[in-house]
């Protein structure tokens, strides 16, 4: 009984020292997947056409928010790289080096570390993550002999008062989105369990615990679940936008869509070491009326010029339209796969359709925006498949788990019942697929020798490397090409009623 009557005074006296503390404000400043979009972009919003983001109207926009509050700190939740040529382009010695040094310029206090970080090579993701002067953070990503891939797994910080602890993490299924050439030798470990593990020992010496993860939303809401006395998740990968914080099992959970569109703000009154109240929000990054920071508008002008003069000429004419897709073939997928096939004399073509990162309006094409579509190091290759390998992967592409992966020379029709497909039909240059025969395809390693489970079903062999990158080919095939391009959906995948 005495027992108990100490716990309740106990929990009284906590709750009254609570009552009296005095709540001490944070701001925490959050981007994500910025992908290498340095600079401002038009889009449509509510009918106008506005230019957003950039580094520097967000220079602005977070001078704007720290005169508000001092005590802020800003975040990025990872996946710098590709998107634009300035990824591909040396500077300290890295590819990348610039974007590193423009969120240095913005004082960032730390970053996570994303899967697109590893596309140029594990090497260059190792560089990256050793060179800034703000820390790159994962704590669950190591070597063969169990070191820690990145240089820091957690950072304190000190901001009005209140003890911040930030850990990074990367989600647990890298090597299924990421190649895997990049990635030997290294394991992603448990990231609830090493969460919990970084939450344990920073606990008892901070007021309030971070995880600043590259993970997804659905995967943060799930992490969520399975740990305890952490207060916020900032989080990338997935591309979300939380216009107001998520809340699961009492964690904070924030994302900002992505390519610096809008800078995430979230308010929190801290008492003691619990968040007592908070309000999240994004702020769109328009380029309007902005004061930008001299010295980050001066550096992104310097690359601005060069990757105007080095992409800016005009190699072609779309009389449409390029529209991408994922979950749906895509005009823009087609004419590349049937460029393709008709100059590798192949009977199909493969390219996955996630390679494939935007839109290009109809009109002039310019090598930048070649880039900017097909932005990863992928090379052309070429490999021999059976007509059963093909029919296994016919019935990967009608589940469609993954994305599809574009197509030429070849057609699908299937019917779909409850959870089986119980009608799959297959033609190759218009002549029903025949199990026995042997066909001449050309796809991209990252799919014929990284992701071949993941996307064919079969695992090619005596792959034959062309030593041509898709986006060189492309760029090539472009400005071959006199007349306006047309391209269009033709159903090549068709789901029977």
């Amino acid at each position: 009984m005495l027992s108990i009557f100490r716990g309740m005074l106990f929990c009284f006296a906590s709750l009254v020292s609570m009552a009296l503390a005095q709540p001490r404000h944070v701001t925490i400043l959050h981007v994500n997947d910025i992908h290498g979009h340095f600079l401002p972009e038009p889009v449509s919003r509510s009918g106008d056409s506005l230019f957003v983001g950039g580094f520097e109207a967000l220079s602005h926009y977070l001078r704007l928010e720290r005169t508000r509050n001092p005590n802020s700190l800003f975040l990025d939740a990872g996946d710098i790289m590709t998107g634009n040529p300035i990824c591909n382009r040396k500077h300290r010695g890295v590819f990348g080096g610039a974007l590193v040094e423009m969120l240095e310029m913005l004082d960032c206090n730390a970053a996570a570390l994303g899967n697109h970080e590893f596309d140029i090579s594990q090497q260059n993701a190792r560089i990256l993550a050793a060179m800034s002067v703000y820390p790159m953070l994962c704590a669950n990503l190591v070597d063969s002999t169990r070191h820690p891939f990145a240089p820091k797994g957690t950072a304190i910080y000190e901001i009005g008062g209140v003890r911040i602890g930030v850990i990074g993490l990367i989600f647990e299924d890298l090597r299924a989105e990421t190649n895997s050439s990049n990635l030997q030798g290294l394991e992603v470990k448990n990231i609830a369990q090493t969460a919990q593990e970084r939450i344990d020992e920073l606990d008892p010496i901070t007021d309030l615990i971070i995880l600043l993860t590259h993970n997804g939303i659905d995967k943060d809401r799930e992490l969520a679940r399975r740990i305890h006395h952490a207060d916020v998740i900032v989080g990338g990968h997935s591309h979300t936008r939380l216009t107001e914080p998520l809340r699961e099992n009492g964690i904070l959970i924030v994302q900002a869509g992505c390519h610096l569109r809008e800078l995430g703000v979230l308010d929190l009154e801290v008492v003691g070491d619990t968040v007592f109240s908070y309000r999240g929000r994004l702020i769109p990054v328009v380029v309007k009326d902005i004061q930008p920071d001299s010295r980050v508008a001066a550096f992104c002008d310097s690359f601005r010029l060069l990757l105007e003069a080095e992409y800016g000429q005009v190699i072609g004419q779309l009389a449409v339209d390029w529209i991408r897709g994922y979950h749906e073939e895509s005009n823009i997928g087609n004419w590349i796969c049937d460029r393709m096939r008709d100059a590798l004399n192949a009977d199909v073509a493969f390219v996955n359709a996630g390679g494939i990162r935007t839109d290009i309006p109809a009109g002039p094409v310019t090598r930048l925006q070649i880039a900017e579509l097909l932005p990863f190091n992928n090379a052309i290759v070429l490999f021999n498949a059976t007509g059963a390998q093909l029919s296994k992967f016919a019935e990967i592409q009608a589940r469609r788990e993954h994305g599809i992966v574009e197509m030429s020379g070849m057609k699908i029709r299937y019917r779909v019942r409850g959870e089986t497909i119980d009608t799959l039909i297959c033609e190759i240059g218009g002549e029903s697929l025949e199990s026995a025969r042997t066909y001449r395809v050309v796809s991209i390693d990252y799919l014929a020798i990284s992701q071949w489970e993941r996307y064919l079903g079969f695992q090619p062999q005596n792959v034959q490397q062309t030593g041509q990158l898709l986006s060189d080919f492309v760029t090539a095939q472009v400005q071959q090409t006199q007349e306006p391009i047309y391209s269009k959906v033709e159903g090549r995948l068709k789901r029977l009623p």
